[in-house]
């Protein structure tokens, strides 16, 4: 919706939109300019047509007319997405937007941003807004700092309300929320960095206008779930420590220092399932980049790839996986198969009261 133009107007974003399929991954800094490159384009085609030094025959002509539902069709599109574009360029550049990027980049690279976190409190900022990025230092840090977290319930308490001592209850119950009570520095290994580094999860040098990597959705920040994917490729080879790091029956969790995991599912399986390490032990048998290798497909027919998500994935998720799937270098064509769409905001209501 623009103010300026007047009310909101309904716009599916689909499939059936062509221009839509091209642009739905694009980094914000290349979707201008490839709009741009598009609208040229589209005037060239016409003006060609519309040269009145060329002589058209009647079949040319026919033709033509035959086009115009398509052209306009085209521009009408080309001109909703521009203005897409301004909107989304709008957002980007806001200077609440980049603060909160360069502190989730800071968080993701391990490092200490209480006083952000303070600050977003005291200006009464919407509550998931500095709820997410809390649950994300205490999941890379190894938990919070318990003078720190301590200090951050008190000024939620009078800030929001008592009833917020719930909301955050809950996100300690789901695993996401820790005070660190021991003398733990915020400057040594935890289960997180261990995991950032041996999946290399953080690519600074990443080209968004010329993506060689899926780091590219997030300007230098690749998901781990892809990098497991990208993984699973060469059959988890030299990942055996980090996979011991992953949240599983009977640990505490990645970010709380032992690796493991709490028992986030509750489940009742029989026969008693094989644990994690005892598993790393058992031939696997061929990769599956090996099993693709095989397969008597060409690079334009590649065999499919099937990526379960259980409880959500992210649009920035899918995005990294759509551009994984379209390299040729990857041996699969990946299909997405998830519970439901989440984002920061509704993963943490739908854990909260």
């Amino acid at each position: 919706r623009d103010s300026l133009m007047g009310p909101a107007v309904l716009l599916p974003l689909n499939d059936s939109d062509p221009l839509y399929s091209e642009v739905r991954d694009r980094h914000v800094e290349t979707f201008g300019s490839f709009l741009q490159n598009q609208a040229k384009a589209l005037k060239e085609s016409h003006s060609q047509f519309t040269n009145r030094e060329t002589a058209r025959d009647l079949s040319e002509i026919h033709q033509f007319v035959k086009q115009i539902p398509v052209f306009t069709r085209n521009l009408r599109s080309l001109t909703n997405h521009i203005h897409i574009a301004e909107t989304v360029k709008r957002a980007a550049e806001a200077g609440s937007f980049r603060q909160r990027w360069q502190t989730e980049r800071s968080m993701l690279e391990s490092e200490p941003c209480y006083e952000v976190l303070e600050d977003l409190i005291a200006a009464g900022e919407p509550p998931y807004r500095w709820l997410r990025l809390l649950c994300l230092q205490s999941l890379t840090s190894n938990g919070i700092k318990a003078t720190r977290y301590d200090s951050i319930r008190k000024e939620v308490v009078q800030t929001y309300g008592y009833e917020f001592l719930i909301v955050l209850n809950d996100l300690e119950k789901a695993g996401f929320l820790r005070k660190r009570e021991t003398l733990w520095m915020d400057s040594m290994t935890t289960s997180y960095s261990t995991l950032r580094k041996a999946l290399n999860l953080i690519n600074a040098e990443v080209d968004p206008s010329n993506p060689e990597d899926a780091a590219y959705v997030s300007s230098g920040y690749a998901p781990m779930t892809v990098r497991w994917v990208q993984a699973a490729m060469r059959g988890y080879n030299g990942l055996e420590e980090a996979m011991k790091e992953l949240p599983t029956a009977g640990g505490a969790g990645v970010g709380s220092g032992g690796g493991g995991g709490g028992r986030w599912i509750d489940i009742e399986q029989k026969p008693v399932a094989e644990s994690l390490a005892d598993a790393m032990k058992r031939s696997r048998g061929p990769s599956l980049g090996a099993l693709a290798k095989s397969s008597t497909g060409s690079s334009d027919n590649k065999p499919v790839l099937l990526v379960y998500f259980v409880g959500g994935i992210t649009y920035m998720e899918v995005a990294a996986l759509r551009f994984l799937g379209k390299r040729p270098s990857f041996p699969y064509n990946i299909v997405c198969c998830a519970t439901e769409i989440v984002n920061g905001e509704t993963l943490l209501r739908s854990l909260s009261c």
